[in-house]
């Protein structure tokens, strides 16, 4: 399998050794240290040392973004994969369609010890991704190429940036080979989780993507009613995370980000009372207040 494993490091000493346990040999692996001060790039290099097919480099400029694209631009394989430093790893896919842009696979969720799949839905449309979130960085496989083509990871993007990946990746008309019944990794959840567990903690990076998010639709020659969904769903979802902030009893974080509602969208009574209802019901914590979001756009 003519494949490439990229894994960004940042402070993650208690970690990566695990991380790598769990990859076969087989796979050649990019460790991108990104100015670690635990010692993660001493004990990375002796990692490299005792195994195959993998190499340790340094980007100096912070974020994952900027981490990824190092590997991305060293990365000398078809295909390329990019994995966390803190999850686990079960395998890849034994193949693929050959002319897809990029595959698709599930993500499991491991949380208080209790496994679960993350719900996504099966679709290349750039509305549903906005409020769903189906692609993030360990379901998604890149031919590489493609990858470089479409400018490869927002840099200026600190969190979200798998999800600001996947709209622009919808938004240049990917093909997908979908493997929807197997999930190759477990992401784990803890309070040092990449993943993250509290959205208010984020709040201006998140913003900040939101409105690279906001750009990708407006630079986009989607047209007519996936150029409205697209719009729509990002609205909403606004209005959703702020409900989560709320939900998470910061008020004024979820003040910012009403702010932002107002500053790049034409805000009509209709829609605005929609919103409020989907961020009431998302700070009362309702489940799957996204599908209710699907549902109106």
């Amino acid at each position: 399998m003519d494949i490439t494993i990229v894994i960004p490091i940042y402070n993650r000493k208690d970690y990566i050794r695990k991380t790598l346990e769990n990859i076969d040999e087989k796979y050649p692996v990019i460790l991108v240290d990104n100015g670690s001060t635990d010692g993660s790039f001493e004990l990375c290099s002796e990692l490299v040392a005792r195994r195959k097919h993998t190499v340790l480099v340094a980007e100096p400029k912070a974020g994952a973004a900027a981490a990824r694209n190092k590997g991305l631009a060293i990365c000398q394989t078809r295909w390329v994969y990019f994995f966390d430093s803190d999850d686990v790893f079960t395998g890849l896919p034994i193949s693929w369609e050959g002319d897809a842009d990029m595959v698709f696979f599930p993500t499991n969720i491991e949380e208080n010890g209790r496994l679960r799949t993350r719900t996504f839905q099966k679709s290349a449309s750039p509305h549903v991704h906005i409020l769903n979130s189906m692609l993030n960085t360990l379901g998604m496989i890149f031919r590489t190429d493609f990858l470089r083509g479409i400018g490869g990871w927002n840099e200026s993007c600190l969190v979200w940036n798998d999800w600001e990946l996947g709209l622009r990746i919808l938004l240049n008309h990917v093909k997908i080979d979908w493997i929807t019944k197997k999930s190759y990794h477990i992401i784990k959840l803890h309070s040092d989780s990449i993943t993250g567990d509290s959205f208010s903690s984020r709040t201006d990076k998140i913003i900040s993507t939101l409105g690279h998010a906001f750009d990708d639709i407006f630079n986009s020659d989607i047209e007519g009613k996936e150029r409205q969904k697209a719009f729509a769903a990002l609205f909403y979802r606004c209005y959703i995370l702020s409900g989560k902030m709320l939900m998470e009893g910061r008020a004024e974080c979820s003040a910012k980000v009403d702010v932002f509602i107002y500053d790049r969208f034409r805000v009509n009574r209709q829609s605005h009372m929609m919103g409020q209802m989907l961020r009431w019901a998302t700070a009362k914590g309702v489940r799957g207040v996204w599908r209710i979001a699907l549902r109106i756009v």
